[in-house]
């Protein structure tokens, strides 16, 4: 007998539906084995996360460490020549490397120097010397003392909480020490640019702090030393490297020019800027962090990690 129509579309309608299940079985099939995949990869992500993190707050215990260790055995005076001033190199570790550095932050010159009463005008100017050799405009710097200072007064070119307030998104002049120097970025007239041509020789430290001349570099020990040549100023450096400044008597002897306020330069430093990085497999965390040290006692002022 003959099959009718009727039922040779049953069995055409059951072959489809066949097909479309082992479709969706097999649809089903690879979305759970992505889903199986992405889960797996976004938990080894984060184990990497949670290791290379855990390694760069080892790497600021580490500098604490050197730094107490530093301040118990190495005398009077912080200089370049020193075992905290010599980078750690990129250093296996399981699945992974860390590397760090430790810079002293009193090798900078202090922003918050321009808020202090004794101090602010020596400091303006070593900084305006500074900001004209890399060519910073001067305003930016009259900007910087506005947000520093206590006081609602402008400056000449500088700006208060009247300026911000009338820019595109409102704020208010901090009118207190900078905690990090990236606070500059908010000022009246800095740039991305100019942040980037002071950020190796400006710091914001939170009490007045004098340079440590032992590790200045030679651009801000010439912005600090009006009458020197840059030709003495790297001579001065080469003397140093020879023999560290014993007192900041000595440096003065050394440099053979005026120095200007002597308060604000030592051979020695309470500051310290870390910075690590540490990779787990894809994963690469960055710490930073400001250490303070008192005695043969380091402790962390700030820190941050990325």
């Amino acid at each position: 007998m003959r099959a009718t129509p009727r039922r040779g579309s049953q069995r055409g309608l059951a072959l489809i539906v066949a097909m479309l299940i082992a479709a969706l079985a097999a649809a089903v099939a690879v979305s759970v084995a992505t889903a199986q995949s992405q889960w797996s990869t976004r938990v080894l992500h984060r184990r990497d996360q949670v290791q290379a993190q855990s390694i760069a707050l080892a790497g600021i215990a580490w500098a604490r460490q050197i730094l107490e260790q530093d301040a118990a055995h190495a005398g009077a005076i912080d200089h370049l020549g020193e075992p905290w001033a010599l980078p750690l190199p990129p250093t296996p570790v399981d699945s992974g490397d860390v590397e760090g550095r430790i810079v002293d932050a009193q090798s900078m010159l202090n922003v918050n120097n321009l808020a202090s009463p004794a101090h602010a005008a020596f400091e303006r100017g070593r900084l305006s010397r500074l900001f004209a050799v890399h060519g910073v405009p001067l305003a930016s710097l009259a900007s910087i003392v506005d947000w520093v200072d206590a006081d609602d007064a402008a400056q000449e070119d500088g700006a208060e909480d009247a300026w911000y307030l009338r820019q595109a998104q409102p704020a208010l002049a901090a009118n207190a020490a900078a905690t990090r120097v990236d606070e500059l970025a908010y000022t009246r007239g800095m740039t991305a640019t100019s942040m980037r041509r002071l950020a190796p020789f400006v710091t914001a430290l939170p009490v007045d702090t004098p340079l440590n001349v032992n590790t200045a570099s030679a651009d801000v020990l010439a912005a600090s030393l009006v009458n020197a040549t840059p030709e003495s100023v790297l001579a001065l450096v080469a003397s140093r490297a020879r023999q560290p400044f014993a007192s900041v008597a000595d440096f003065r002897e050394r440099a053979g020019v005026a120095i200007g306020d002597e308060a604000m330069y030592a051979v020695a430093s309470h500051y310290f800027i870390v910075t690590v990085r540490a990779r787990q497999g894809d994963t690469i965390t960055r710490a930073r962090a400001l250490i303070a040290r008192t005695g043969v006692t380091a402790a962390i002022v700030w820190q941050t990690i990325e």
